[in-house]
């Protein structure tokens, strides 16, 4: 790796050159207006509570222009990359940084394994600042973390992008005065659950989840997505979530009536759509909105983990509500048959090759399935919960899509065997 400092238009910036790559920190024209922009991002969102972590050195323009603009806070810089980490700290640019008595410069790898740990679990989405040189500096033996970095700036962009809907639909929500689950009690404790997502290959396990259905033996729980197709199959489940704070959602629940089926919701879904359902509804507080970490420590209940998507929302409540066991049916996570969802879901569209840039390894090791960036996400979290939670019982039932490292794939007729 060649490290060397180039002029600009405006000040000095960083080029990394390897085998493969050529790489420049923050702008080969202007690092400043990159500097400037980013850090006028990165404070949109800065809960004023807590320190500031930053993944990624770069040439060091973000870092200046952050802690001169919150002068009262800490920052902690984490860079990955030992050999940039050296560098930089002999260079010229370091003699810019070290000046700021509220900075602090990390290498993640000369950190105890307890606090490497707590890097993405003691901070909240908005205070975890990652720069672009974070991650493209990141080297290979750190893919998983690199992953976990890439999920936490997607679900960043994800919130940053709707955050009006999202509060919006979080003070509407809470005028509701709906319960949350903490009242539930052991309702659910030590049962086997099956988790229905809307993917294509759900179409194939409708007849025998009308058999489960029928002889009540298992929990049923879903995704919104999945209600109409559902019931279109004669099949109730005993209860669905919704998370979505977008109103594309709301044609999920017109023209249902479900008045005895409990819908749990994340405190910042899309109100009308809660509104349509007639049933039991409870409100879910979700970790990464401080508003609703805020209310769930208020009320003494739960933080569910959203992962980005309803599934993983709805399996960390599966997990919080005490299931013995979980099979996935549906959770294809990838375009099976060409297709993004099952039939009579809402959402159901035809995906053309052409339009696919990323392929995974099908539920059966035997050949690739098309996916998406966003399925590849969902798909890497599930397998992170999975090995995190070793104890669990977790298995992929979906017969179709993508296969999920970590789960255990067997036929939904093998594990409903299993439990009967």
């Amino acid at each position: 790796m060649n490290i060397s400092i180039i002029e600009t238009r405006t000040v000095p910036t960083v080029k990394v050159d390897d085998d493969k790559n050529s790489i420049i920190f923050h702008s080969k024209y202007d690092p400043l207006r990159e500097a400037n922009a980013w850090c006028k991002y990165a404070l949109e969102s800065l809960n004023d509570d807590e320190k500031v972590v930053i993944v990624g050195l770069g040439a060091g323009y973000h870092i200046k222009k952050l802690a001169e603009t919150i002068p009262e806070k800490k920052i902690t810089v984490i860079e990955f990359n030992s050999d940039y980490y050296h560098w930089f700290m002999e260079s010229p640019l370091f003699a810019e940084i070290k000046v700021y008595s509220n900075v602090v410069l990390k290498l993640f790898s000369n950190l105890p394994l307890n606090q490497q740990k707590e890097v993405f679990t003691t901070i909240s989405l908005e205070n975890l600042c990652i720069h672009k040189s974070g991650l493209d500096m990141m080297p290979s033996h750190y893919e998983k973390v690199k992953e976990i970095v890439e999920d936490i700036q997607f679900r960043k962009n994800s919130i940053k992008n709707q955050i009006g809907n999202i509060r919006g639909n979080f003070a509407k929500n809470i005028a509701l005065r709906d319960e949350g689950i903490g009242s539930l009690g052991n309702t659910y404790q030590g049962k086997p659950m099956i988790l229905i997502s809307a993917g294509p290959s759900l179409d194939k396990q409708m007849n025998l989840l009308k058999q489960i259905y029928n002889e009540d033996k298992v929990i049923l729980g879903a995704v919104a997505t999945a209600i109409k197709p559902l019931l279109k199959n004669g099949i109730i489940p005993h209860f669905f979530i919704l998370i979505d704070p977008n109103i594309t959602t709301y044609t999920q629940l017109t023209d249902i009536n479900l008045p005895e089926t409990p819908m749990f919701y994340l405190s910042s879904a899309f109100h009308d759509t809660v509104l349509l359902h007639k049933g039991p509804r409870r409100i879910l507080w979700q970790n990464g909105l401080t508003e609703a970490e805020e209310m769930a420590h208020k009320l003494n209940e739960p933080l569910v983990q959203t992962g980005g998507s309803v599934a993983t929302a709805l399996l960390d409540l599966m997990i919080i509500l005490g299931a013995s066991n979980v099979a996935l049916v549906g959770q294809d996570l990838a375009y099976t048959d060409g297709l993004s969802h099952a039939s009579h879901a809402h959402a159901q569209k035809s995906i053309t090759e052409t339009a696919v840039i990323h392929w995974t390894m099908n539920y059966y090791q035997n050949g690739e399935v098309a996916t998406a960036k966003n399925l590849t996400i969902y798909r890497k979290w599930f397998e992170n919960y999975a090995e995190a939670h070793p104890s669990l019982e977790l298995y992929n039932c979906t017969e179709g899509g993508a296969y999920i490292n970590n789960w255990k794939h067997i036929s939904l007729n093998s594990y409903y065997e299993t439990i009967r």
